[in-house]
């Protein structure tokens, strides 16, 4: 092997050994076995949000059902539709292949934080990946990747709602593929950028998606304009062609999340809630941690902010492609505290549907990895005598933020010895502190190198370890708490496990933590996921409580201490089973009595044409829904002439995607079921198909003949069944064809 290509290696080798180490030091108090060194990721969107959605993947995997639909939220949810599921994403098998080969009743909690942490590993590799290309020097890339990986970004909130972390841990992925192609290395390019943007499409956050491949785009033109990047159309039929690759190949995920959005709320949102984002004063992020919030997204640490200088003064197009990123990432951020996500609202495409514009600090944190990496890399290749100003730069710039942090302390510390600290973290001596070592340690550096130190190793490792060292320091811990019970016992819980009529849902009124019932295995008919479906959604906000607790089999109450409407006109009684101090409130639990059979039969049918006159209807005082069904569509004629006797519904089987029923009825009625309408249920009366209506808002229905019948609904949604095959089509035969072709002209260049 040439002595050259063995000190490449070496060197790719020893950057990975450096990411390697780092993150172990950010994350082995994680994942240690010790108990006594144990810590674990806050409490919230990472444990009662993305772990219990594996957690349901797991327990419908362990008894050997797919799971397309769970029932432990808004009365029945298209689980594999919801994007973040992820069901596909190779990552989520972290958390899933343990827990399985475990066989606990849970999945495994400790498998969800490395599925978690392990992509702050991947966003070092692939960010050393792309930018030791664009810099040639593998210190830069080694800079950059550091920046990236464990800057203030990544390990702030991220790492808590999972899905943002693993899709931004793959962007430079995508970002490193799109160059390739764009300088003609179709193979390399096909394989970087299909792989990134099919697991970005899997992990399934549509926000991050958005903001990756808006970011891919600009990237991609702007290597199309770079000295070797190809100027005619093969460079864009290529990249045209590897979309459809990857479009295809995640059809399986694609086609049902696609159907979800159509049926949610996420159609669009308004404008003030879409444009939330950082207030402006968050830029003081950049420089110290804790001022204006607990998370510190855009701090990248003291001396890569420096590296800025000759970034820009010395980085070429690329330094100042990264620099309007930044600039367009960080005002966008703002949200509607800023004029400029306005234009993006109205004109972007899709921008409507997103809300926390905070997240393009992506954008952010991309954009200061990169100019970090080119400025070491420029100061590292040596300055021309006319550029010698930037040492001087840096040196004044970085002493002052010393002297800064200098004056500081003294203040601070005087201030919290009276009680008074503004910061979020209640520790500002400390932090002042700290800024005050590293700025300083960014002004020696910057001294030695306007002082003539050139040796490039000892430079750049200098830098490397001081950089890294800032990093650790201020985001190594930000998310950890000591290790707690997910979901402390409560004494709803244990009403409903003793409840022997089943099935039934109950009404929390935010009084439990969220996805309890998930966790416990009782049905709720509300949920805590950012996107709801329709009309589901519109039906809990319009129909009063009696009424929608009726219709959804509502048995179990938890609020906070008032008293519930009157039921009786439905002929219900609340009973109230216990009372809760809560903090400075009181916690309820009422049982609602009786139990209600999980189908029911009428005779009596209002046809309506629309979802806002079937609500409007359930509004109606009068409406009696054990008598009368309000229908979508039109009514089939039932025959009054038939004798009327006794009507028998018995409910034989019911699982997340099934329910059997066995209906005797005297004469034709239609059966309603408590199960909510969703696109993908079907319905048979004695193994014939037969067409399935809606119901009084939501619910599903079927109309009977008289006699004995059994009926079966079956979800079986044909968008995820039309995915799978896409899918399989595109992995199994259009990816190797689209290698093989790729190869072939690598090989006969002539030919292509």
């Amino acid at each position: 092997m040439p002595i050259r290509r063995l000190s490449n290696h070496l060197k790719i080798g020893l950057a990975l050994l450096w990411i390697t180490a780092l993150w172990w030091l950010f994350v082995w108090r994680y994942l240690t076995p010790v108990p006594a060194d144990r810590l674990m990721l806050a409490l919230g969107d990472f444990t009662h949000t993305y772990y219990v959605f594996r957690d349901l993947a797991y327990r419908a995997l362990r008894v050997g059902e797919f799971p397309l639909r769970v029932l432990c939220l808004f009365s029945g949810y298209p689980y594999q539709a919801y994007p973040q599921s992820a069901l596909f994403y190779p990552g989520t098998w972290i958390t899933l292949i343990p827990s399985l080969l475990g066989g606990a009743s849970h999945a495994s909690l400790d498998a969800f934080h490395l599925e978690s942490l392990i992509h702050l590993w991947i966003a070092g590799v692939t960010a050393y990946a792309l930018f030791a290309r664009e810099t040639g020097s593998p210190w830069g890339g080694l800079m950059g990747a550091i920046g990236f990986a464990f800057g203030g970004y990544l390990t702030g909130y991220p790492i808590l709602q999972v899905s943002i972390v693993q899709a931004s841990a793959w962007a430079p992925l995508l970002l490193l593929g799109l160059r390739a192609l764009a300088e003609g290395r179709t193979v390399a390019g096909a394989l970087a950028t299909g792989a990134a943007g099919i697991f970005i499409l899997m992990i399934g956050h549509p926000q991050m998606t958005l903001y990756i491949f808006l970011l891919g785009l600009a990237y991609f033109i702007f290597c199309l304009s770079l000295p070797g990047g190809l100027a005619d159309r093969k460079a864009l039929r290529h990249a045209a062609w590897i979309g459809v690759l990857i479009l295809g190949t995640s059809a399986i995920q694609l086609l049902p999340t696609l159907e979800y959005y159509r049926h949610s709320n996420r159609v669009r949102l308004p404008f003030p809630e879409s444009g939330t984002g950082f207030p402006v004063q968050d830029v003081l992020q950049l420089l110290q941690p804790g001022l204006v919030s607990h998370w510190q997204p855009l701090y990248s640490g003291f001396l890569p902010l420096t590296l800025l200088i000759p970034a820009l003064a010395r980085g070429g197009r690329e330094a100042r492609f990264w620099a309007g990123i930044g600039l367009a990432g960080l005002l966008l951020s703002f949200g509607a505290n800023f004029p400029l996500y306005e234009v993006f609202f109205q004109l972007v495409p899709f921008y409507a549907t997103t809300r926390s514009q905070e997240r393009h600090a992506l954008w952010v944190s991309l954009a200061l990895a990169a100019l970090s990496a080119h400025g070491l890399a420029a100061l590292l290749r040596g300055l021309p005598r006319a550029r010698r100003w930037i040492l001087s730069a840096g040196t004044r710039i970085s002493g002052a933020m010393a002297l800064t942090f200098a004056l500081s302390l003294p203040v601070v510390t005087f201030l919290a010895r009276q009680g008074i600290d503004p910061s979020d973290h209640r520790r500002l001596p400390q932090e002042v502190g700290l800024s005050l070592l590293f700025a300083l340690g960014t002004w020696g550096w910057w001294q030695a190198r306007a002082r003539g130190w050139r040796n490039r190793r000892g430079l750049a490792l200098a830098a490397l370890g001081l950089a890294s060292l800032n990093l650790a320091a201020f985001n190594r811990y930000l998310d950890a708490v000591p290790p707690a019970s997910i979901y402390p016992d409560h004494p709803a819980a244990a009403w409903m496990a003793q409840d022997p009529h089943r099935p039934f849902r109950f009404f929390d009124e935010y009084r439990l933590p969220d996805h309890y019932g998930c966790w416990l295995g009782e049905e709720d008919i509300r949920g805590a996921t950012s996107i709801h479906p329709e009309p589901y959604f519109s039906f809990l906000k319009q129909t009063p409580e009696p009424m929608q607790w009726w219709l959804l089999g509502v048995r179990y109450v938890i609020t906070w201490g008032r008293e519930l409407p009157d039921m009786h006109a439905l002929g219900r009684t609340a009973t109230l089973l216990q009372e809760i101090p809560q903090g400075n409130e009181v916690t309820r639990i009422y049982r609602l009595d009786p139990p209600l059979p999980w189908a029911w039969v009428v005779r009596a049918v209002r046809p309506v044409k629309t979802v806002e006159e079937m609500l409007a209807a359930l509004r109606d005082p009068a409406f009696r829904p054990a008598e009368e069904a309000v229908v979508l569509g039109p009514a089939e004629p039932l025959d009054a002439t038939a004798i009327e006797g006794p009507d028998e519904v018995q409910l034989l089987h019911r699982t997340a995607t099934e329910a059997r029923y066995r209906a005797r009825l005297s004469r034709p009625g239609l059966l309603i079921t408590r199960d909510p309408w969703y696109p993908g249920w079907t319905v048979t009366i004695n193994g014939r198909p037969a067409p399935l209506r809606r119901a009084d808002g939501v619910l599903m229905a079927v109309y009977l003949p008289a006699g004995e019948n059994e009926v079966v609904f079956r979800f079986r949604p044909i968008s995820f069944y039309i995915g799978t095959g896409i899918s399989g089509l595109t992995v199994f035969f259009l990816w190797p064809l689209t290698l093989w072709r790729m190869r072939r002209r690598v090989g006969h260049p002539a030919q292509s």
